[in-house]
């Protein structure tokens, strides 16, 4: 039997303050971003709809108990996520050359998104029930075919940058389960082989995925396109300086100088407007988000919840550090959107949501069994 002791009182309230800040922030940010341009002025509303849905889901999961919750529901998951992910490469809308959204009326939803969070759930509860065996190559090569499959359907759409975050929450889920580092670095070694081996053949990558490596490496090498998105995205963080130009008096904002501004792009917002000031706040928050999921990681006593703290956190640190770094030009560009702040409705819902279950571990963090 299990007792537990749970309440609005047991919530994590710094990680919950710091959402919601980060929340409010990207709100401002994206009306920032798109105010210049009169096709995109209906993006804030959209968004702050989004944040509320977002908080109602947050707010439900943690509220729910996520061993009794995954015990129920996570079998049904898998299947529906790769249904998913096999009809948005049939009947998907098309955008910018990718094939990654279903259309809902006026919604457009991104399968690939909700990818992220129910694979941390179902990996979870299957790293749970072989945690005696993870450090075996059979139960091991098992978690990695959990995510290739799904992970081969969305780099097909195609989504580089989702398909290197499944890769990432696998990582930092099987490490928490106890895998040998020798399996995961000879893993990491063939996987490496493999893609220099599909770099040449030309089969896999786009030409402008190869084209945004290449762009990192040299960033004169493409001067119009991916090369220019970089060089005018550390204009606007460095014109920023200390204090930034001004709430809305953004010169790369005001002249749409940076394509995708909104989404990808959204920390130049911060830099140019807010300067090197409101950058390190940001960050900040950010910071103590993950220190709280850390925090709460470490206290759970429960198997379940680590993992799934483990995955929630390889998720969000994975999209801070690259989308950061690639507007400051020391991350190739992989289309990674800044959790809580990029624009997006499918990504906003799976970043509140997946704190959610992180809240729930922490309100059951003092489970009694007897």
């Amino acid at each position: 039997m299990i007792v537990q002791k749970s309440g609005l009182r047991q919530i994590d309230w710094p990680m919950l303050a710091a959402v919601l800040l980060l929340c409010l922030g990207g709100l401002l940010a994206i009306r920032s971003a798109v105010h210049a341009d009169l096709k995109l002025r209906d993006l804030p509303r959209k968004e702050a709809v989004g944040v509320v849905l977002g908080l109602a889901a947050l707010l439900a999961l943690a509220l729910t108990d996520y061993e009794t919750l995954l015990k129920r529901y996570a079998r049904y998951l898998y299947p529906l996520n790769l249904l998913l992910l096999a009809v948005v490469l049939k009947l998907g809308h098309a955008s910018h050359g990718a094939q990654r959204w279903i259309s809902l009326g006026p919604l457009q939803l991104q399968p690939s998104e909700f990818a992220k969070l129910i694979l941390i759930c179902t990996l979870a509860l299957s790293l749970t029930r072989r945690r005696d065996g993870i450090q075996t190559w059979p139960t091991l090569l098992k978690s990695f075919a959990h995510i290739g499959v799904p992970m081969l359907l969305i780099a097909r759409q195609p989504d580089l940058g989702t398909a290197l975050v499944l890769l990432a929450i696998w990582l930092g889920m099987t490490l928490m389960a106890g895998a040998r580092l020798s399996h995961l670095a000879l893993l990491l070694m063939i996987g490496i082989t493999l893609f220099a081996f599909l770099w040449h053949s030309g089969h896999v990558l786009k030409d402008y995925q190869k084209n945004r490596l290449q762009v990192f490496l040299n960033p004169d090498a493409d001067p119009r396109d991916t090369g220019y998105h970089l060089r005018q995205s550390e204009i606007a963080i460095g014109s920023g300086q200390i204090s930034g130009e001004g709430y809305g008096r953004g010169l790369q904002s005001n002249g749409r100088f940076i394509p995708e501004q909104h989404t990808d792009f959204i920390f130049t917002v911060v830099g140019e407007e807010g300067g090197f000031a409101a950058c390190v706040a940001l960050l900040a928050l950010y910071l103590l988000v993950l220190e709280r999921g850390v925090v709460i990681l470490a206290e759970c006593k429960d198997t379940l919840g680590r993992l799934l703290a483990a995955g929630v956190l390889s998720m969000l640190t994975f999209h801070i550090v690259v989308n950061v770094g690639m507007t400051l030009g020391i991350m190739p560009v992989v289309g990674v959107p800044l959790p809580f702040f990029s624009y997006g409705l499918s990504s906003l819902l799976v970043n509140l949501s997946a704190v959610g279950l992180l809240l729930s571990v922490a309100m059951r963090k003092h489970r009694v069994m007897f």
